[in-house]
């Protein structure tokens, strides 16, 4: 194909139409020769909206299949913040690990500024991987149309399954990587057969077992679930050997990927995954991992929080290690650690030890979500998704009552999980401390609970979803306070006033959700 392309003139229609006549790989090979001769400058067809236009072709062939396979773009912003975190890391080598058509690589080498961009593409220290041949070749052509034709042979490609054990890294490497998320459905011949391929059946954390193994360091940008999730703790084991940070993002009100999934396909705007982003540093004589709280933002809020001193400034000073005792890492603030360290520890037994498995007297109902607080009633709500409990005897039927509607269910939630729902291994593993409470306090306990038992009612919300009412009761936020006040002393917390009103908070910046 030689069809000759005036980008002042050439439109999305003539790209069609090209497609239609020589196929999509034909017609991106024209695009790129030409455009490596004279770079585009208009707004359609500019080397920034390759990407998007590539996925126009895409979705014009119907290559669904390229839809199916849960590919997260990475915005701008966050691209800058993942490229700001990789330049500071040892590495020599620097690698983008499914690259597609080039938006972290690009943001990553115009951080680091044109002369560096150079020198590192002419010394032949730029990795590109990608499973995608035209996908990879747009890559390559975008970084040359940018830098000077001439490093075009410098840039080292590898069209290839990334998990083969034929594919493999350049030493002294550093790798930034926003790999697929999608579940495996049956193993390659081709894969080394690991433990975190075989239990968690994930792609994205089957690439950063490969990527953390065999890099100096890196950053990497996945869902959040493998931070606590049972399936991904052979992952966390193995991570125990090496040592970074993890920031991980709620995805409400504000969230990570702009409700949008790579290019124009799977497009949302309610619903996008929770994400984290890993930096594995391997600092000489740590092991284990710093971690923020699961972070809640504002989309007005979004460009003062992606910073990379502001993200920072969140971790935990702790690094965590996993173990049989201890499985997943815990999101906290870095301000209520020290909580979190005393519940732990004056707590003898969970939740589950008050959990009855057979039907009772007792009954506490439970919605299934609790986007900014956790519910527990006598009354059975009115809603599809619920669970039901039953306490074992009456002395502890109010306490744990309390504890459901108190900031401690929730925040243990926050904590560990922090999905969409509250799993009833979640409740279950809440640490109690009923024993820490003196007599008074019982009472108190006691006087409190029969008093919002009596009120239910009076706070019934209601919320839409799936053309159906779901009923919940929203309490005055005065009785959690309460309670907290109850159990922060039980544990000989002092300064406790509005001391946990961050952990219901719809900003990471702001108050509380009310």
């Amino acid at each position: 194909m030689s069809n000759k392309i005036d980008f002042s003139k050439y439109t999305i229609e003539n790209y069609l139409e090209d497609i239609d006549k020589y196929g999509l790989e034909k017609t991106w090979d024209n695009i790129l020769l030409q455009a490596l001769e004279t770079k585009p400058t208009n707004a359609v067809f500019s080397v920034e909206s390759f990407g998007e236009i590539y996925e126009i072709g895409l979705e014009h062939e119907n290559k669904i299949s390229k839809k199916e396979m849960g590919k997260y773009y990475t915005p701008k912003d966050v691209a800058k913040v993942m490229s700001e975190w990789l330049f500071d890391l040892e590495g020599t080598n620097v690698c983008d690990i499914g690259c597609g058509t080039g938006n972290l690589i690009l943001t990553y080498l115009a951080t680091i500024g044109k002369d560096k961009a150079r020198e590192l593409i002419n010394e032949g220290k730029i990795y590109l991987y990608d499973k995608d041949k035209i996908a990879l070749k747009i890559c390559k052509y975008s970084i040359a149309i940018i830098y000077g034709k001439d490093l075009l042979s410098r840039i080292n490609t590898k069209c290839c399954d990334f998990l083969s054990k034929k594919t493999k890294l350049p030493k002294e490497c550093k790798i930034i990587c926003n790999p697929p998320y999608h579940s495996i459905k049956e193993i390659d011949d081709e894969w080394e057969k690991t433990k975190v391929i075989n239990e968690s059946k994930e792609l994205y954390s089957s690439f950063m077992e490969k990527i953390i193994k065999n890099s100096k360091s890196s950053v990497i940008i996945t869902p959040y679930s493998f931070i606590g999730c049972q399936k991904f703790y052979s992952l966390r084991k193995i991570m125990n050997e090496y040592n970074g940070f993890i920031v991980s993002f709620d995805n409400v009100p504000g969230n990570i990927f702009s409700g949008k999934k790579h290019g124009i396909f799977n497009s949302n705007n309610s619903n996008s995954v929770r994400a984290a982003i890993t930096v594995v540093e391997n600092k000489q004589d740590l092991k284990g991992f710093r971690l923020t709280p699961l972070i809640r933002f504002k989309t007005e809020e979004r460009e003062a929080l992606l910073k990379c001193k502001v993200l920072e400034s969140l971790l935990s000073p702790t690094y965590q290690i996993v173990d049989s005792k201890n499985k997943s890492y815990y999101k906290c603030f870095k301000e209520l650690e020290d909580v979190l360290k005393k519940w732990e520890k004056e707590s003898n037994i969970k939740l589950e030890n008050y959990i009855s498995d057979e039907k009772n007297n007792f009954p506490l109902y439970i919605p299934d979500t609790c986007r900014y607080f956790t519910v527990a009633s006598v009354k059975e709500l009115d809603r599809t998704g619920k669970k039901t409990i039953y306490i074992k005897d009456k002395e502890v039927f109010d306490y744990t009552y309390c504890l459901m509607n108190s900031t401690f269910a929730y925040w243990h939630w926050r904590l560990y999980d922090g999905g969409i729902n509250c799993p009833l291994n979640i409740i279950n593993t809440i640490p109690v401390f009923y024993d820490k409470l003196s007599k008074e306090d019982r009472e108190n306990i006691h006087n409190i609970a029969q008093e919002m038992m009596k009120e239910e009612s009076n706070y019934l919300v209601y919320k839409k979803n799936a053309d159906k009412l779901q009923e919940n009761i929203k309490f005055p936020k005065h009785y959690r306070d309460e309670i907290n006040n109850i159990f922060l002393n039980a544990l000989g917390v002092e300064e406790k006033k509005n001391l946990l009103d961050k952990v219901h908070s719809s900003s990471i910046f702001g108050k509380e959700k009310e």
